[in-house]
């Protein structure tokens, strides 16, 4: 039973100082001071009798526990030692924070930039990142406190990225979502840089699609530049498009094509040569300075002049013909090189053989498809439509990329020169196969028709694009198989644009 002045301070006889002023402090945040000073007063007397007791035990003893043996006197453990740098560090750590999460959407001043910059290079400068386990924690902070702020980050994104590595890190493929997303804002931020200097090419086409005004379109803008910057941006800068008025890009979406496919296929179009000559040249040593048969079937391919000759008569001679065929150097001045062949070769045999591809490379062809457009989803959902086997190398990890090289050459050995022309402009999804999107998607069958009609949502897009394809693969029959061809990109030749056409229909 509590007595005396442990039952003041409501806690049992000790002589642990730490514990008294505990026990004080509890009760004084459930006392109403004003309304009882006596009791605060009683309180208070009672607090500085158990500290005098444990400080001597013999003075100050409270009569009422005068036959109440002491426990023993637990000496308080010392103070650890202030740590400057630990002090200084943990205040820049909370200055930060506060500059970066204010509790609202307003834009930085000029000022909070500047604290945000000061306050986040001192904690990069910390000399504690040499430590394996510390480096490891600052730099999990670093990326999912960055990622969160943007844009009152910004200031630091280009230091943490220098000071952790993740630029050089990006295809890695352990590298954090948040890193990732970092770095292609980095990416985005200086591709703004560039095309915001007057002399870039792209800097007309670039005005027109950030002004804010609702004029109709200037005419001296080139849509060529417009389409070509939209490509580049979608494929490779996708944050960039977030800077964009979206109206403005709406307009220019809708005056080059009203369907999605459309431009989806018109971007292809545009980055296949480059893909396929970037894939290739990635793992061939030295390019040989003059049209080299062999050089450009292992580029195409993957095999050499003989293997393709084996596999696909009519491809190996098409690259020598091609070559025999080669400019010479003193008709037109220009000595003959290997990659307009490639080039031309790609945009011929490539695109074809993405239009008909047997039925089992047509099945790894679209779950290819389906990894790239969830490896974009969540970063980009606007280039999620692009997100084919056309796709940027540099956009994906490096196990996919190899996946990627090995599907492109095999598309390449199932070619028969040109492409067909399709003349269809659309095709039908059976019923069955929406139903199955529906019920993928967790969408109503209204959203799942609109989602097909337009690409206002890209998310949404993105999202509709997987489930048809999962559909697809997932229906094992005629069906499934007649709607991936469909989805399949039917790629035309670029002189025959009337034919990029296809578009998705209920």
């Amino acid at each position: 039973m509590r007595r005396g002045i442990w039952a003041t301070l409501d806690c049992d006889p000790t002589g642990d100082r730490s514990a008294i002023r505990r026990a004080y402090a509890a009760r004084l945040k459930a006392m109403d001071v004003d309304a009882d000073p006596d009791a605060f007063e009683a309180l208070r007397d009672a607090r500085d009798a158990a500290l005098a007791r444990a400080a001597d035990p013999a003075a100050a003893v409270d009569p009422l526990l005068a036959d109440v043996p002491l426990p023993p006197v637990v000496e308080p453990e010392p103070a650890p030692e202030s740590d400057p740098l630990a002090e200084a560090m943990n205040a820049h750590f909370h200055a930060l924070e506060a500059l970066l999460f204010p509790g609202h959407d307003v834009a930085p001043t000029a000022d909070e930039l500047t604290g945000i910059d000061h306050h986040g290079r001192a904690l990069l400068a910390d000399p504690r990142l040499e430590q394996v386990d510390f480096a490891t924690g600052a730099e999990r902070w670093f990326a999912e406190t960055l990622a969160a702020s943007v844009p009152r980050s910004d200031p630091l994104l280009e230091p943490a990225a220098a000071t952790f590595g993740w630029i050089e890190r990006r295809e890695d493929y352990a590298l954090s979502a948040e890193a990732h997303a970092i770095v292609e804002r980095i990416g985005a931020t200086r591709f703004v840089a560039l095309v915001g200097d007057p002399k870039h090419r792209w800097h007309k086409a670039w005005v027109e699609l950030t002004r804010d005004d609702d004029r109709r379109r200037n005419w001296l803008t080139s849509p060529t530049d417009i389409r070509d910057m939209l490509t580049t941006v979608r494929t490779r800068y996708p944050d960039a498009e977030r800077r964009m008025n979206p109206e403005r890009v709406a307009y220019w979406d809708k005056w080059s094509g009203k369907s999605p496919r459309i431009r989806m296929r018109v971007w292809l179009a545009v980055a296949l040569f480059f893909v396929a000559v970037r894939i290739g040249m990635s793992w061939w040593p030295d390019t040989p300075p003059k049209p080299d048969a062999n050089y450009i079937a292992q580029t195409l391919t993957g095999k050499n002049l003989a293997e393709v000759q084996k596999i696909n008569p009519g491809l190996a001679s098409d690259i020598v013909f091609e070559v025999a065929n080669a400019t010479p150097k003193g008709r037109s001045g220009k000595v003959a090189t290997n990659d307009p062949i490639i080039g031309k070769l790609t945009v011929k045999r490539l695109q074809a053989g993405m239009a008909t591809p047997p039925d089992d490379l047509l099945v790894r062809l679209t779950r290819f498809d389906l990894g790239a457009m969830r490896a974009v989803q969540q970063r980009a959902p606007a280039s999620c439509l692009t997100a084919t086997v056309a796709i940027d190398p540099q956009l994906l990890p490096e196990p996919m990329r190899v996946q990627q090289r090995a599907l492109l050459h095999e598309v390449m050995l199932n070619t028969n020169s040109y492409a067909p022309i399709n003349g269809r402009d659309r095709f039908t999804i059976p019923g069955a196969m929406l139903d199955a999107v529906a019920t993928r998607t967790g969408w109503p069958m209204a959203k799942v028709r609109q989602v097909l009609r337009d690409d206002k949502d890209p998310p949404a897009r993105c999202t509709l694009e997987i489930a048809l394809r999962e559909a697809g693969l997932a229906a094992q029959n005629g069906m499934g198989m007649k709607l991936l061809r469909d989805l399949q990109p039917l790629v035309a030749v670029p002189d025959e644009p009337r034919t990029l056409s296809d578009t998705i229909s209920e």
